[in-house]
């Protein structure tokens, strides 16, 4: 793999800032509803990210499935996620009170998605817990798609299908708690909970594996990746048509990938957008914790809002430098 493409960092960044405002804000606005009710699609451009650099990392590593390869994988992953993840949980439980060892144990081991939803301690964390499982089955996935020359196309493909079927999918979660209160998503394509978010995050890994491996696949002009940028936008203003929406990112995160100069790429490498990357795993599980906090700092609900926003901002950044770039579980 090429050493670290800053404006991927970046793309990460503005994608963990525009689920914060999807959290935060419910805009009576017409046009900035559309754009920031969205938001959670951001959550399927990270499956697509990680599916793809996942991908162009490890595709002549897992030609061969070995232990101690596998093994290497699932340690750095574990690095990855759990110290924040872990401490996450940890605050959650003091600021809540007694929960039960159950939820604490559904939530410690990242498998929420199989799961009655009210289980979840974190709205967030039902993304992490299905990529989790993505990782768990990715060397082998990759083994077998390698191995049995399984084409992009035929993935991208399976991937469309997916998102056009889930909607239709009924609810699938283990309930050994009794009746769920249901907090079923109206948006299309939201889908947080139970199996249907693990079908939701593998069709994202179809895109994202499959754009990688896409033979010879290059975006030749930096005009293109601006109409796929703007064919984007415009598609959050539909509502089918936003099964498409993770599919263009992929191809724009190839591009991007490719370092091919455009004023999109030079954006995304900006410093303060690159700091953002930095933080955006930690900005993704906190500003919840601060949302569901109900803090009032001022009376103007605007300003408190862009206040706790900030203050989620400031947070993630201390988490970032004292826990993710400090704390490894396995020496890798």
């Amino acid at each position: 793999m090429k050493k670290e493409i800053k404006s991927l960092t970046g793309l990460r960044g503005v994608m963990a800032l525009w689920v914060t405002f999807f959290h935060f804000f419910d805009f009576k606005n017409e046009i900035l509803q559309h754009i920031i009710g969205k938001g959670y699609l951001a959550v399927d451009v990270f499956f697509v990210l990680s599916a793809f650099l996942l991908t162009v990392s490890y595709s002549d590593k897992f030609k061969n499935l070995e232990v101690i390869r596998i093994l290497t994988f699932y340690k750095k992953r574990v690095n990855r996620i759990y110290p924040v993840y872990f401490i996450s949980i940890i605050l959650i439980i003091l600021l809540a009170g007694k929960i039960s060892w159950f939820t604490f144990f559904i939530n410690a081991g990242l498998v929420q998605c199989f799961f009655n939803p009210d289980r979840l301690l974190n709205i967030v964390y039902w993304s992490l817990s299905t990529e989790w499982i993505c990782y768990l089955i990715f060397p082998f996935m990759l083994y077998l798609i390698i191995r049995y020359k399984i084409r992009g196309e035929i993935l991208i493909v399976g991937g469309l299908l997916l998102r056009v079927a889930l909607p239709h999918f009924p609810d699938m979660y283990f309930n050994p708690g009794g009746p769920a209160n249901m907090w079923k998503s109206s948006k299309y394509l939201d889908i947080p909970y139970g199996v249907n978010s693990l079908i939701r995050t593998i069709a994202s890994y179809f895109f994202g594996i499959g754009v990688a491996l896409l033979p010879g696949f290059k975006i030749k002009s930096c005009w293109s990746v601006y109409a796929v940028f703007t064919l984007s936008l415009l598609l959050l203003f539909t509502t089918r048509g936003l099964v498409f929406i993770p599919f263009l990112s992929a191809l724009m995160i190839r591009q991007l990938y490719t370092e091919e100069k455009n004023y999109l790429q030079m954006f995304l490498e900006t410093r303060p957008v690159y700091i953002l990357g930095n933080i955006s795993y930690s900005l993704y599980i906190v500003h919840y914790i601060v949302k569901s906090q109900n803090f009032i700092i001022v009376g103007l609900p605007l300003l408190n809002t862009f206040l706790l926003i900030t203050f989620s901002l400031l947070l993630s950044y201390f988490s970032y430098m004292l826990i993710e770039r400090k704390v490894k579980i396995f020496k890798v």
